[in-house]
């Protein structure tokens, strides 16, 4: 087993918002926290192969916002072969599936990014806390004696309301890069020269503003309404709505938050370690399995045998009835092979001596009538009832029944009256 990141797979050649990047570079930095060797431990996983996943085991720490959409599949869910730790997920629709509810329940508690996110999954059950961003986590720089301004992002229209003074000597720049080769090294690059040259930061964007002030450097951050994405940044610096640009403080102070950074960290450390620490040792040996010469396509003992059967037996589209004598696992996959298969087939009687239950749909019963009936076939299902059945069954002369054990048909159905 071992850690993971994502990263953005895909066509990106044309405009790239390199801030995204800057959520993994975040991972990156927890693990090395961590003393973890991000070269040699921790395998990349592609943002659109998170639910086809097939390498070995991996913990995978998610501060990342899960917006996009896959037709067929949720983007909220991953491979089996992927042990989420949610500390700081963002999503943005409330229509949330009773799956991927199920989903989230067995890696609670979910850390979520924006009290929006905490609260939709609350109101579904699901244990939920806001931790923040982790890009308010990237350590803070010593010797910041910069002396540029940097727009990043800014609209032209905001121009307006920034001092001359400001605007004259700002430095212009995007996050949003075209054919960038290496978007996360762009990211790593920039915040070195913001770290090395800047003085104050202005921007719109949230994964500019968040890791330059855990840098320590000043920043205003503008908008023009206020965003759910942004409401764990208010605890940091406020956010000027366009309402409020009048009123912007335009020489701001670096903000020291380390205790709260140590926090998020430290907690984000234990909830990895925890993980790893209760899912280690049971897929190690699950790998050492997986890694023998299975089959894929191995042979399900008292069901596949049974499915033969009834293909060869009946035609997809005859009429018939039929009834199972046993409530298992293995009356529940003929039923719904059945029914799934054989669209004018009627399951008539659901025969159990010890269970009064419905099942697909027909109240259970122990009729013996019923079961010994001409016009019925029958699957005997329960493993203890084949040498009653079969005794029954031919003492009256019924032909019309399958039994199975072990795999091994023991059926008196004449194989040549199929229609």
């Amino acid at each position: 087993m071992k850690f993971a990141n994502i990263y953005f797979d895909g066509n990106r050649k044309g405009s790239v918002n390199i801030g995204d990047d800057l959520q993994l570079v975040a991972i990156e930095n927890l693990y090395k926290e961590m003393g973890i060797n991000y070269d040699d431990e921790v395998v990349r996983i592609g943002l659109s192969e998170l639910s086809t996943y097939d390498g070995e085991y991996v913990v995978l720490p998610i501060s990342f916002p899960l917006y996009g959409y896959r037709e067929g599949t949720y983007i909220t869910m991953f491979s089996p072969k992927i042990i989420p730790v949610f500390l700081a997920l963002s999503i943005m629709s409330g229509n949330i599936s009773q799956e991927e509810c199920d989903y989230f329940r067995r890696f609670e508690p979910i850390g979520c990014r924006d009290y929006y996110t905490a609260n939709l999954l609350r109101k579904n059950n699901i244990m939920a806390y806001v931790n923040g961003c982790m890009t308010v986590t990237f350590p803070k720089q010593k010797n910041l004696f910069g002396s540029k301004v940097y727009l990043v992002d800014v609209p032209e229209s905001y121009y307006k309301y920034i001092p001359l003074h400001i605007l004259e000597e700002s430095v212009m720049c995007s996050q949003v890069l075209y054919d960038c080769a290496n978007p996360e090294k762009e990211i790593k690059n920039r915040l070195e020269e913001y770290a090395r040259n800047a003085s104050l930061i202005i921007t719109t964007r949230l994964h500019c503003a968040m890791p330059c002030l855990a840098m320590g450097l000043p920043v205003i951050l503008m908008k023009d309404k206020y965003s759910f994405r942004f409401t764990f940044v208010s605890k940091y610096i406020h956010v000027y709505e366009k309402e409020e640009f009048s009123e912007i403080d335009w020489n701001p102070k670096s903000i020291d938050f380390e205790p709260e950074k140590r926090k998020i960290l430290d907690l984000a450390k234990k909830r990895i370690t925890e993980t790893w620490d209760k899912y280690y040792d049971m897929y190690a040996l699950s790998e050492f399995y997986e890694k023998s010469n299975i089959r894929k396509d191995a042979y399900i003992e008292h069901f596949d045998n049974v499915k033969e059967f009834i293909d060869k037996k009946f035609n997809q589209n005859e009429c018939f009835r039929y009834a199972v004598w046993g409530i298992t696992q293995k009356a529940d996959m003929i039923c719904s092979y059945i029914e799934s298969n054989y669209k004018n087939a009627r399951l008539s009687y659901v025969y159990d001596k010890n269970k009064k239950i419905e099942f697909h749909g027909v109240m259970s019963g122990n009729d013996d009538d019923v079961i010994t009936a001409d016009d019925i076939f029958v699957f005997v299902t329960a493993a203890t009832a084949n040498p009653i059945a079969k005794e029954k069954f031919e003492k009256i002369g019924k032909t019309n029944y399958h039994i199975s054990d072990d795999g091994i048909d023991v059926s008196r159905s004449d194989e040549n009256d199929r229609r």
